[in-house]
């Protein structure tokens, strides 16, 4: 992984604390790796979501033999004009084309339209329902507490990501069957987030650029050549400081840092 930047001194102040109290905090702030990874499911809220947020750090994992599948929880159902009802949209079947580049599996589409109105536990439920299915021990989204994110899409999606891989270990959800614990409840050890301002892990992916951009302009009704190149900028501009071309940051935690534990995570 290419060197993080320098954390602010209140952030350097609080971890010197921390381990001053406890030296074994340490391991409780460490991220999870990537290398640890055996199965990973990246959740998008709208289709080309995870390619231009993580398409670099997906074929790297794919590359280093890691199953990884792709739900995408919005799509142009509704908005697609050409669309008959019958089949694929435009920008599903764009979908399917960008997981055949990358080599990720399809996890499929839950069904909502692009600004659903539905809220955020029904999708939440929905996603739940998914990760049981996949049983990842990674899941990736958006981070939903980017300062400058405005789409609510993003943020309610997010947001049901979360919820959903923590209702996904227990056994009471949605109900139990026949008066005991369901026996599909799972426990996802790693929640990651792209789209992030405050990342704890840079990817390198020098090698898996060109990998990125060609499963992102399979998503040919989105991909404006302004889109792209600021995209390049946006990856070059991570990697600044480090020895690598392009970076992708993403913030990685632990079940123990899901759940009102105020550790810094490294």
């Amino acid at each position: 992984m290419p060197n993080k930047k320098k954390p602010g001194l209140k952030l350097r102040f609080q971890r010197s604390l921390i381990r001053a109290v406890s030296p074994a905090a340490q391991q409780f702030m460490a991220a999870p790796k990537l290398g640890d990874v055996k199965r990973a499911l990246f959740i998008q809220p709208h289709p080309d979501d995870n390619q231009i947020g993580a398409g670099g750090a997906i074929a790297m994992l794919i590359d280093r033999g890691v199953e990884v599948w792709e739900l995408t929880v919005l799509d142009d159902r509704y908005t697609d004009l050409t669309y008959s009802g019958q089949g694929l949209t435009l920008r599903q079947k764009e979908v399917l084309a960008a997981q055949a580049s990358l080599g990720m599996k399809d996890a499929g589409f839950l069904g909502y339209g692009d600004r659903t109105k539905a809220d955020m536990r029904e999708i939440a439920d929905a996603i739940t329902l998914v990760i049981r299915r996949i049983q990842p021990d990674a899941v990736f989204t958006a981070d939903p507490n980017l300062e400058n994110e405005c789409h609510e899409d993003h943020i309610k999606v997010a947001r049901a990501v979360c919820t959903a891989v923590m209702d996904a270990q227990f056994a009471f959800l949605p109900e139990y069957v026949d008066g005991k614990p369901r026996d599909d409840a799972w426990r996802v050890k790693t929640l990651g987030f792209y789209y992030t301002d405050k990342p704890n892990t840079l990817v390198d992916i020098t090698d898996y650029e060109e990998k990125k951009f060609e499963s992102m302009r399979c998503h040919a009704s989105q991909m404006e050549t302004g889109l792209q190149f600021a995209i390049k900028l946006l990856d070059q501009q991570w990697a600044a400081g480090t020895e690598y071309q392009a970076v992708e940051p993403l913030r990685l935690i632990t079940q123990l840092h899901m759940h009102c534990f105020n550790l810094p995570v490294e």
